[in-house]
């Protein structure tokens, strides 16, 4: 057993200013240094201290960190990007010139040939054998997956490189039995009261009528702090002269409304006339226009720096080769190709559209069928965003019902016509203006030709059918993206094993009309289509079957997982019985907390409607479960689990947020695995089908990913929070009539408010004076707690007495103020020896901030991490990976942290239970890729800046539920904590 995984510590001097770095971050400093040397040149920078300087090292720290919801937010705060620094315009040699190593049509079909990027003016004609220099990349990644579009670049004149009846039981203490009434004998009421009984001022202690009536409201209305704090700041505005309301009815309000309407294009309705049988039905929808919606986005001066109009690959240079990575839709293939086919001086208008039915009552018994969209051009979080930008409703498909025709085909093919039909009106101009171009002046006061295209549709499977026109799971073929027979489904390969749908070659049957019905259905049968016109076919630059995108929602927290692979869990916990069912639930409820986390007392019977609480629970199913199924008394729970720990892999790396060639790599080859650990289990147990779409469409993840960005451009649970607005308003805004014309007029005032306040907001931020003092007693006390990349937080004084008193029994506490006595003294070097007394005290923090870079976005990462013996009622002690003195990587339980303080030098430390990787891994923990740690004698301190991020350890069972020193390290909890364990300690992926 070892404490941990070798690091690189070496040093080295830079040349430039004389400080030390890391040896595999000294590039990453230089590119700092030269811009800061530039900068002090002209001047204009601002000198930091040595421990200040991004990349600089510490003694016990090396360190990083992660997206703080900020979008693109640069490392520079604590590491530059790994490159060397660029030399000055004059030092090259001529233009940058890229050229790839194949071509891109507009289908995506990449040949041999090269094609040239200029970084001046596009300039053709360079040969790509031609293009080579000292700094070119290499020819192609080691893959085993066919992306040609991923291939190194090589680079001429380049720099050098760097979610009825009644009954009533009383109490036993009550004394009465119980009782059951009918509906008009059941009275709840109570005797009159005496007024002379109640206080005169009923309102106590609240301080006025005033006071309390309007608590009142704010607890009737449901309103949040936040919205109760902007109330109270337009009624304090008001009383202080800074502007009156004028409002006397709610009247006056609706009118307010009605003339701001022009602010965003209004719903209005429509009426579609679709023949079925011998007559003619009449539906009415209503929706706003799509293009319009978008125009109003294009124009907006706020929103105009987030646009993005046209595609981009992005590289990263390895130190060997360049790694395209992806994120943004702009940044992937599919708008690569639509760039490709629009005229010269056009820019694409991409549309993600989502559809799909909801229940807006209770019951069930009113529904909603809303169409919502975003712009794929704007930066993912504010497209992704609830705010100005964001989603939008732009539309409500016809409810097609009728119980006395359900189930038959011919009404099954009506209700697909009516979709079609409905989406060919609300997809009039963006068909218009596909072809033709829109000439708009945009908010940046550009005038640009507009395309709009139909980039991405997401819907769950159900839905997806209806758009693919499709013949569902039962057909011969059941996958809306591909030509997959029903039974070979559960067959999953690294590359797709069957042709993705041709839709030309479709149209041109479905519009045959020299074709019988009979002939028709005889070729679309075998295909799994139907024989209906798809408006998709219409959309310029859009095919139907590549728009189509993989829905991680549906597909596996909602479906692979919650539908089939839970449900065997939960059937084999049912035969093993109470006992198996009662140390599950007691080992999941012993999971540690952690953050954005649900955590789980019981989950052997439940069932939920929640997608992140399926997607929570498989993050930690195998280290909780994996002793109730032992390899040889169950092996089919055995085989399960295995299938178990294949998926949640499966399911950390399609969420990431950053891909490569690498990661999509592991993707495709953990499909494998799970196809063929499936495998594994119908040979335990054989009554399961796995030929059913969800355990196949994830074959097509890495096409979409490559095509389209990373899953969360088209995952559903975007959309599907936006079910709940709408309930919101159908439950709290309408008289449950005609719902769909009232929904559409709150949805209008929404988005009109949307802009409004994005606004007021905008100018507010601008206008603010700054509150200097405050800001300035803010970043005193933040710098003083601040150590590097850690921040202290939740602070207490306490005198070492005070410590070792409150942790009598604990012998990791014993001798503590003497031991660290003498870690300090052999750790730091001190004028004199440092000696502590019982009297002194140390700022004991119960809140510790840590940042670092994450593996996946190489950007800014936080972990909240908790040292608290009483947080919201419990104990919680978590978990850190760390920098071992000897620069190894352990792992460790934080005790206490604290700052003590010698000489005016403040030290940050972490008291701490370390663990320990086991080297000698057991078959379980291989088969189940469980990450072993063990519990090393003793208690220790270490630097806390040598903190490098939180992790989550969960108890190693034995068969009987019993702990002992052993622990897992649940490396799924997020795709960092993956990549990092599988770099930095890889014996545990073997």
């Amino acid at each position: 057993m070892a404490r941990g995984r070798k690091a690189n510590t070496v040093q080295v001097q830079c040349e430039r200013c004389g400080r030390k770095f890391l040896q595999n971050g000294l590039a990453t400093h230089q590119r700092s240094c030269a811009r800061l040397m530039q900068a002090a040149a002209g001047g204009n920078l601002l000198v930091l201290p040595a421990t200040d300087v991004p990349g600089y090292v510490e003694p016990g720290r090396e360190g990083s960190g992660r997206d703080s919801g900020e979008p693109y937010r640069d490392m520079a705060a604590l590491q530059e990007e790994h490159a060397d620094p660029p030399p000055s315009v004059n030092e090259r040699r001529g233009p940058l010139e890229v050229v790839f190593g194949y071509s891109n049509g507009f289908e995506g079909q990449h040949a041999d040939a090269s094609t040239a990027v200029n970084s001046d003016a596009n300039a053709a004609g360079v040969n790509a054998d031609a293009a080579t220099d000292e700094n070119a990349g290499a020819a192609a990644p080691s893959s085993a997956l066919k992306l040609p579009s991923f291939r190194p670049p090589t680079l001429r004149n380049a720099p050098k490189l760097v979610q009825d009846d009644f009954l009533t039981v009383h109490h036993p203490h009550a004394q009465r039995p119980p009782t059951i009434q009918r509906f008009e004998e059941f009275d709840r009421r109570a005797p009159d009261v005496e007024p002379s009984k109640l206080p005169k001022t009923p309102w106590d202690p609240f301080r006025s009528r005033a006071d309390f009536e309007f608590a009142q409201f704010t607890q009737d209305t449901s309103l949040n702090q936040k919205e109760i704090n902007r109330l109270l700041d337009i009624i304090d505005g008001v009383a202080n002269g800074k502007g009156a309301i004028s409002f006397r009815t709610y009247r006056d309000v609706k009118n307010a409304w009605d003339a701001a309407s022009y602010r965003a294009p209004a719903y209005t309705p429509k009426t579609l006339t679709v023949r079925y049988k011998t007559e003619d039905r009449m539906y009415e929808m209503h929706s706003r226009d799509p293009f319009e919606w978008a125009i109003t986005l294009v124009k907006d001066p706020l929103l105009a720096p987030h646009f993005v109009w046209h595609s981009q690959r992005l590289y990263k240079y390895t130190g060997k080769e360049w790694e395209r990575f992806v994120d943004e839709p702009s940044t992937a293939d599919r708008w690569w190709d639509v760039d490709s086919a629009l005229p010269e001086g056009g820019s694409a208008l991409c549309y993600i559209l989502y559809a799909d039915k909801t229940r807006l009552s209770s019951f069930g018994t009113q529904k909603g069928y809303p169409i919502m969209a975003r712009l794929a051009n704007l930066s993912s979080h504010i497209r992704n965003g609830d705010g100005h930008g964001g989603g939008q409703i732009i539309g409500f498909l016809p409810l097609v019902e009728d119980e006395n025709e359900e189930k038959k085909k011919g009404f099954t093919n009506h209700k697909r016509i009516v979709w079609h039909a409905a989406f060919e009106v609300l997809l009039e101009k963006v068909k218009a203006y596909g072809t033709t171009g829109y000439s708009c002046h945009c908010g940046d006061d550009i005038i640009r030709i507009l395309y709009p295209v139909i980039l991405m549709l997401v819907a769950d499977y159900e839905e997806q059918a209806v758009m693919a026109l499709i013949r569902g799971p039962n057909g011969l073929m059941p996958c809306p993206s591909c030509e997959v027979p029903a039974e070979e489904q559960k067959n999953l390969a690294v590359e797709p094993q069957h042709p993705t749908r041709d839709y030309q070659r479709i149209q041109e049957i479905v519009e045959d009309e020299s074709l019988t019905k009979g002939a028709m259905e005889s070729l679309l049968k075998p295909l799994g289509l139907r024989a209906i016109k798809n408006v998709f076919w219409e959309m310029p630059h859009c095919n139907v079957y590549r728009a189509l995108s993989w829905d991680r929602l549906h597909a596996y927290h909602g479906g692979l997982f919650s539908d089939h692979l839970f449900a065997e869990f939960q059937s084999i916990l049912g035969v093993l019985g109470r006992p198996a069912v009662t140390q599950v639930n007691r080992q999941f409820d012993g999971i540690p907390r952690w953050s954005d986390l649900n955590h789980f007392s019981e989950v052997a019977a439940v069932n939920f409607t929640d997608g992140t609480k399926y997607e929570d629970i498989s993050k930690v199913i195998v280290p909780a479960s994996y002793n109730v199924f032992p390899r040889k008394a169950c092996p089919r729970g055995y085989a399960l689990l295995k299938c178990l720990r294949c998926y949640i892999v499966l399911d950390v790396l399609s969420g990431l947020d950053v891909h490569t060639a690498s990661t999509l790599d592991m993707y495709t080859k953990g499909l494998v695995k799970f196809s063929n650990s499936v495998k594994e289990y119908e040979q335990e147990y054989d009554l399961k089908n796995w030929n059913f779409p969800k355990d196949h469409t994830h074959q097509h993840v890495k096409d979409d990913v490559v095509e389209k960005g990373v899953t969360k451009n088209y995952n559903g649970k975007l959309f599907e929070r936006m079910h709940g607005s709408v309930k919101e308003i159908y439950s709290q805004q309408t008289n449950f009539k005609n719902v769909d014309v009232q929904i559409a007029e709150i949805e209008h005032r929404r988005m009109v408010a949307q802009g409004i306040r994005a606004h007021l907001d905008f100018l507010d931020k601008v206008e603010q004076k700054p509150q200097e003092e405050t800001r300035n007693a803010v970043r005193l006390r933040s710098e003083f707690f601040r150590f590097s990349h850690i921040q202290l937080g939740s602070l207490e004084t306490h005198t070492f007495t005070d410590v070792e008193q409150s942790h009598l029994g604990d012998t990791a506490f014993h001798r503590f103020r003497l031991r660290l006595q003498e870690y300090l003294n052999e750790s730091y070097s001190t004028s004199r020896w440092l000696k502590l007394r019982s009297e002194d005290e140390i700022v004991v923090s119960r809140y510790i901030q840590v940042d670092y870079e994450s593996r996946v976005t190489w950007k800014l990462s936080i972990d909240y991490l908790r040292c608290n013996p009483s947080f919201h009622g419990r104990p919680r002690f978590d978990y850190v990976i760390y920098k071992v003195d000897d620069g190894l990587i352990g792992f460790a339980q934080l005790r206490l942290v604290f700052v003590c303080e010698f000489e005016g030098t403040r030290y940050p430390i972490a008291h701490i239970d370390d663990f320990g990787v086991v080297e000698h891994r057991r078959r379980i923990d291989t088969d189940l890729g469980l990450c072993r740690v063990r519990r090393n004698e003793g208690s220790r301190f270490i630097p806390a800046t040598s903190i490098i991020r939180g992790a989550l350890l969960a108890e190693a069972f034995t068969v009987d539920g019993q702990t002992g020193r052993d622990k897992f390290v649940i490396d799924t909890v997020d795709g960092d904590m993956y990549l990092r364990l599988g770099e930095d300690v890889p014996i545990w992926r073997t």
